[in-house]
């Protein structure tokens, strides 16, 4: 017994065809992320990592080691 695909879902041909138009056009020049999902989070963990050195740093300063 196979399970039958929702009706609200786009078909299998559909969801080829949109990734194949995806694939074929061209990225943005000079853009390396296609998801700003995924640009956002690079730049907030790369933040995230600046501040945390600066603070361990500035810690380990007043402490002496």
């Amino acid at each position: 017994m196979s399970l039958k695909r929702p009706s609200f879902l786009p078909s299998l041909d559909e969801l080829e065809n949109q990734a194949l138009k995806r694939s074929a056009a061209p990225a943005e020049a000079g853009s390396q992320f296609d998801h700003p999902t995924a640009k956002k989070l690079f730049w907030a963990v790369g933040i995230l990592t600046v501040i945390a050195h600066v603070v361990g740093g500035v810690i380990f300063f007043f402490l002496g080691f």
